[in-house]
């Protein structure tokens, strides 16, 4: 029922730690994770659910004082829905390959709040039966976070029109609504337009509907060349709720794991100095 503005005003609400501070990530809020392919989004997101339910900062960084650089006040219940990998595949990024380690250096606790539903067809955001099928695992598991890896298969709607996009986000809303999830979508990016150029949000790939109806976007750029095999990846922030949020940037390493390379970090592509500039295209 509607209110009076001075009823309004007065109501008392329990304020909650973000479930990312600094504005990234609010309960019950939805993130875009947006890059272009091969920008190791996955991988990132990996980590950051890993932290979510350990209850510890993002990539472990902390500034010289102590302070984290992207905080979390505490464990999180958190449920990834993928449709990419499938479970050998995402199996081995945890656990590892012949020839390469994986994220998971450590036992991990038999009560870590971590669920996986992987390569799973009938997730679908777009339809009745999706919509019911994906809400009888939240109400399974009550997560605090859902993430859906990636936005673009879960849905068959036109990504380009704007009334089909904003009844696919609306779905998300009701779940944010009936289950107190927050969500994040991983998304590509559009390629750019010399005749058009996007910017920030702008570049997530379709509607500027999926834009419009966030609460934060981080877009994923690869700095390093395509043949470093430990990239750096830059991290740039679009926050709703918070004060600006300088860019971060992060190293992906062999076995998946990222770390921060701290504040003031200057990148330098070694590639720089082993190939001129002419024989690939950007780094």
């Amino acid at each position: 029922m509607a209110e009076l503005l001075a009823d309004f005003v007065k109501k008392k609400f329990i304020q909650k730690p973000y479930l990312i501070g600094r504005g990234v990530l609010p309960r019950g809020g939805k993130l875009f994770l947006g890059g272009s392919p091969k920008t190791n989004k996955s991988y990132l997101m990996l980590n950051i659910m890993l932290d979510l339910a350990r209850g510890r900062p993002l990539f472990g960084a902390h500034y010289e004082n102590g302070k984290p650089v992207l905080p979390v006040s505490e464990s999180c219940r958190v449920l990834y829905l993928e449709m990419e990998l499938g479970d050998q595949g995402l199996q081995e990024r945890f656990n590892g390959m012949e020839d390469r380690p994986g994220l998971l250096h450590e036992i991990v606790p038999e009560g870590l709040p971590l669920y996986i539903q992987s390569r799973d067809t009938a997730m679908r955001l777009d339809t009745a039966d999706g919509r019911q099928y994906i809400e009888s695992i939240l109400k399974e598991v009550k997560p605090d976070v859902t993430v859906m890896d990636p936005f673009a298969k879960f849905n068959l709607s036109n990504e380009n029109d704007a009334q089909e996009m904003g009844a696919v986000l609306r779905v998300a809303d009701h779940f944010i609504e009936d289950y107190g999830t927050a969500i994040i979508f991983i998304h590509h990016t559009g390629k750019p337009n010399e005749d058009n150029p996007r910017r920030g949000g702008d570049r997530l790939r379709g509607s500027s509907a999926l834009y419009g109806d966030l609460d934060t976007l981080i877009e994923l750029t690869r700095k390093s060349h395509e043949r470093t095999a430990e990239p750096i990846l830059e991290m740039s922030f679009e926050l709703r709720r918070g004060e600006p949020l300088e860019n971060l940037f992060v190293k992906r390493h062999r076995d998946g794991t990222v770390t921060w390379l701290g504040s003031g970090f200057a990148f330098n592509d070694p590639y720089n100095e082993k190939y001129p500039k002419s024989r690939y295209k950007g780094l």
